[in-house]
């Protein structure tokens, strides 16, 4: 890695995912670090990184042009992936964010040809209703790692679509899809899982809502138990 690129852990997780040596479409790509460290370890060929804001995509330009990509990474004014065509991009990659933001991106689009796509999300937040909104909209997953990043633990998620609804269990609902041998950062992301459960038992119970206590009490069992 180019001692010179200010990459973040979660973001370098999602450059491990790429596997495709074609084209990517960076969404929300704010400085374009993610599109320049893929470029100058030649595991894309070209990229486009876009944003919906101005003052970020003068950032991207600034970025591009001190490490001389301007030929590799294009920098393109866009709202989520509606100024890109699906034969610009192999690899869709949609970086930090809220997971319902990065759904409504996904509902927006209008490519005909997703199925030879791979995606990859980053969501900050709202991660269950990403997945969920996944699940039902044919997204198939097809890996998820955790990763801890200045002082707190997200998810990255690579997918493919399928077009084939699939339904998820509520264990995965809230963990998704972590490798069955759990390194630190996954057993740190559960323990996350398990505050937010903690968190809605105590509202279900202010709520008199018996069924829904039960149900998150399931849960926590079966997170438990992978610890």
């Amino acid at each position: 890695m180019n001692k010179n690129v200010k990459i973040s852990k979660r973001l370098l997780k999602c450059a491990k995912m790429v596997t495709s040596k074609g084209n990517i479409a960076d969404v929300g790509t704010d400085h374009a670090y993610l599109p320049i460290y893929l470029a100058l370890t030649n595991k894309i060929s070209h990229a486009i990184a876009c944003d919906i804001h101005k003052e970020p995509l003068n950032n991207a330009k600034s970025n591009v042009k001190l490490f001389n990509l301007e030929n590799a990474v294009e920098v393109r004014q866009s709202d989520g992936l509606k100024n890109i065509s699906s034969s610009e991009a192999d690899t869709v990659v949609i970086a930090g964010m809220g997971g319902n933001l990065i759904a409504k991106i996904l509902k927006d689009c209008k490519w005909e040809n997703k199925k030879d796509k791979e995606f990859i999300f980053q969501p900050m937040k709202y991660e269950n209703n990403l997945r969920v909104y996944l699940s039902k909209m044919g997204y198939e997953i097809k890996k998820e790692i955790a990763v801890k990043c200045s002082g707190k633990v997200y998810t990255v998620i690579k997918a493919n679509y399928t077009a084939q609804p699939y339904e998820l269990t509520p264990t995965q609902v809230y963990i998704g899809f972590l490798p069955d041998h759990l390194n630190d950062d996954a057993k740190c992301y559960i323990r996350k899982q398990l505050n937010d459960l903690y968190n809605r038992i105590k509202g279900a119970i202010a709520k008199g809502l018996k069924d829904q206590e039960a149900y998150y009490l399931k849960i926590i069992k079966k997170l438990k138990k992978l610890l």
